[in-house]
């Protein structure tokens, strides 16, 4: 205070200015205080704290990844040790040694209970199976999962439940009841009637389902609340507000708005439904399978799904799309064939709970009919429980839903179509058509901290559009730059370590499963410390801006031939399912060219801009040895020869791309997470590099080795290897190369993804 009150006495400092002079005194004071009393603070930086959040996160996966590790030992040293001489051991012996007359399974897990249990600890069964296999006291467990509880009936469930000594039940009761194709609901006025004085109770025939039973008896219950699947708000948006009460967390997108992504609206003007005759709407039907035939020609590494209303209506999706199949290009009918783990499908309302698929087309089917008159029935949303099986419909997509409709919102009269399932489609309706929801939650509140307001200001200033907590509900990014060349998207989100970063739970939280949510959700992160936005505003400012005009580059290279870019698609590597369709032939590997700016050096560059120019590489050519990386950059740049310093500068900027999860490296080289790797013919490249055999990717030596099994139905082993270099083209075979290839094939076969039979080596089955 002393030097503050001698220019106040001296009038150094004017009045109107006292307090906020004295503010900034006290503070400086108390952070000098910190920095005394923590003296590693002083010296702390952004680059050292991004290392220890990236070593962070390795050690992290690494420790679950051990974590799989021990469980298997764990269950590996309680296998029995035996030689099934006696006891239940010998039941399974004598059983496996037989080549008739087996026992029944039902006796035999009676006879051997132990034995199966030690080996096979898990069991996962119908309820029909527990009920036939599983005889009462034979056998019982210390836990029962039980999933789609909304979908089992008590009385299914009881049988399971006896067997246990705990239980978890996981369900959703917005969603489906059990489906009662067999059974028959009964009443008894009499057996159902109680009087004043009798105890209440739950009888199981009078619930629905064993979740409802497990509420109905105030069981433990918890809600879980991120919401992972919709890669676009718009997509779970109504079933948020009228089923869960906006109490699901959210991932926020990075597209606003977008052909891609999100929720959109098919109005079929001229669509008629034919009540009374054949129950379809054709006209829709047919512009649903024409959507259908655009998707597999334009999008086909999508998944899709269509849903209609009705059976009536899915069987003429289905008979439409049938004509188009025949008379189209036979390349596109190899869509039907792409997803193996999510085919495309054809479904009425009632089968769809559990299917999830990028893509979802909606077919109502209802409409006017030939008179223009509308009948307020709309098939099982009309009945009980109807706004359940809608809720079911509209949050299957994980990219994009698009609903055809021969009507609008408008046209529903809620005074002649009741319940809460037409209520709820009514809404669903006028958001796909207009987005707006009358009580959403906005996005782009005011900052969350002073220290916000400041990056922001200082970003404002350098010309950018600031967008502050970008999110819709429970989960919102702090700052957010819109791409000045693309409408409807963000380029980049800007974490602080502001309020949601310090409230996080646990290291594992707020240092890793956001970040790589966001980045799985489309993202591109950087992150800023407020420690060194305080002492190096300047530095971090340019920092910051570095990051921003490297996240346009890298969309701008994805956007020349993705829009947008890639929402982390499944990894398919050496899934022999995943490649069935893939005929035994090879592209042709494309080498990255590029302009780059020649004013500097590349060993001149900073890592970041650096690590924009290797992820431009790395995107077109992945799998690609840091070799090749290298010898890229110097043509880039047109020099004779990589020295030292160049060396050193692409190291440091793999680092870079690495710690900010821009590539990956695996098995020794750099690769794009969610790029699918195919083998590629290398007979035409300019750069010799790329043909030897030393910086071959042994990813892509493994994807040739399963095209040539696949396509030809297994591979003679000596003919195995040539015809493996032949598809990434090679005339002939090294030794080198014969034994890389060998040494992947044996990988394979330890993997059980191969294995031998006879002179031949086949798919696994």
């Amino acid at each position: 205070m002393g030097s503050l009150i001698l220019k106040v006495m001296n009038d150094t400092i004017d009045s109107a200015h006292l307090l906020d002079t004295f503010d900034r005194a006290f503070y400086d004071a108390l952070i000098e205080k910190v920095f005394t009393d923590c003296p590693e603070w002083r010296n702390l930086d952004a680059d050292h704290l991004t290392m220890l959040v990236a070593q962070f996160r390795e050690h992290d996966l690494q420790r679950i990844e051990q974590a799989r590790i021990e469980v298997a030992a764990f269950h590996h040293s309680n296998l029995p040790t035996g030689n099934g001489s006696t006891g239940t051991l010998r039941v399974l012996k004598v059983e496996f040694a037989k080549k008739r007359n087996h026992l029944p399974i039902r006796t035999l897990i009676k006879s051997a209970a132990p034995a199966i249990q030690a080996i096979k600890p898990v069991f996962m069964m119908s309820p029909l199976s527990v009920a036939q296999f599983l005889e009462p006291a034979a056998i019982d467990f210390d836990l029962l999962v039980i999933d789609e509880a909304s979908q089992v009936e008590p009385i299914e469930a009881l049988g399971a439940i006896a067997r246990c000594k705990q239980m978890v039940v996981v369900g959703d009761n917005k969603q489906l009841p059990p489906t009662r194709f067999f059974s028959k609901m009964t009443s008894n006025d009499e057996d159902n009637s109680q009087t004043d004085d009798d105890e209440y109770s739950v009888s199981t025939k009078d619930v629905e389902s064993i979740l409802s039973l497990c509420e109905a008896q105030n069981l433990a219950t918890h809600m879980l609340r991120w919401h992972y699947r919709s890669k676009h708000p718009s997509l779970i948006a109504v079933s948020n507000r009228e089923f869960y009460d906006h109490k699901l967390y959210i991932v926020p997108s990075p597209y606003e708005s977008g052909h891609q992504v999100g929720l959109r609206f098919h109005h079929i003007q001229d669509g008629m439904y034919d009540r009374g005759g054949s129950g379809v709407n054709t006209i829709e039907a047919q512009q649903v399978a024409e959507a259908v035939m655009h998707h597999a020609r334009t999008t086909p590494e999508q998944s899709l799904g269509v849903v209609a209303f009705s059976v009536k209506q899915r069987q003429a999706i289905m008979d439409a799309l049938e004509l188009l199949r025949r008379h189209a290009d036979p390349i596109m009918e190899a869509f039907f064939q792409r997803h193996p783990n999510e085919p495309f499908f054809v479904k009425n309302l009632e089968n769809v709970q559990g299917d999830e698929r990028d893509v979802i087309y909606i077919s109502v089917g209802y409409a006017r009919n030939q008179q223009g008159y509308l009948a307020m029935g709309f098939g099982p949303l009309s009945r009980d429980g109807g706004e359940r099986r809608l809720n079911v419909l509209i949050s299957r997509a994980k990219c994009r839903c698009e609903v055809f409709a021969s009507i609008t919102a408008d046209d529903i009269d809620l005074e002649r179509a009741k319940g809460v399932g037409v209520y709820a489609f009514k809404l669903f309706l006028h958001y796909a058509a207009t987005g707006q929801l009358s009580t959403s939650i906005p996005t782009g509140n005011d900052a969350d901290s002073p220290f916000e307001e400041e990056v922001a200001a200082a970003l404002r200033s350098r010309g950018y559009d600031v967008h502050h907590q970008i999110g819709t509900a429970g989960f919102f990014i702090d700052l957010a730059i819109k791409d000045p060349n693309k409408a409807g998207r963000f380029v980049l989100g800007i974490e602080c370590d502001g309020a949601a970063y310090h409230s996080s739970r646990s290291a594992r939280d707020r240092d890793r499963l956001r970040q790589q949510v966001l980045e799985a959700h489309g993202w591109i992160i950087h992150r800023i410390w407020s420690t060194d936005w305080f002492r190096r505003p300047q530095d971090q400012l340019e920092k910051t801006i570095q990051a921003i005009e490297a996240a346009k580059l890298r969309i701008l290279d994805y956007g020349k031939d993705h829009e947008p870019m890639p929402l982390q698609p499944t990894i398919t590597r050496n899934d022999p399912k995943a490649h069935a369709s893939h005929r035994a032939t090879s592209l042709p590997y494309e080498e990255a060219r590029f302009a780059v700016a020649t004013s500097h050096e590349p060993h001149e560059l900073s890592d970041e801009a650096m690590a924009a120019i290797l992820a431009k590489i790395i995107t077109c050519e992945a799998p690609i040895h840091e070799e090749v990386i290298i010898h890229r950059v110097r043509i880039l740049w047109n020099l004779g020869r990589a020295g030292t310093r160049i060396r050193q500068k692409v190291q440091s900027g793999l680092r870079y791309a690495e710690q900010k999860g821009i590539i990956k490296k695996e098995e020794g080289m750099c690769i794009v997470l969610g790029k699918e790797i195919k083998p590629r013919d290398r007979s035409s490249v300019e750069a010799a590099v790329i043909r030897k055999p030393e910086f071959l990717p042994p990813q892509e030596i493994r994807a040739a080795i399963l095209s040539v099994v696949t396509n030809n139905f297994g591979a003679d082993h000596e003919a195995l290897a040539v015809e493996v270099a032949r598809l990434l083209g090679f005339q002939s075979t090294s030794i080198q190369l014969r034994e890389l290839i060998e040494t992947q094939i044996q990988t394979m076969i330890s993997a059980h993804l191969l294995h031998h039979t006879g002179t031949m080596i086949v798919l696994k089955e």
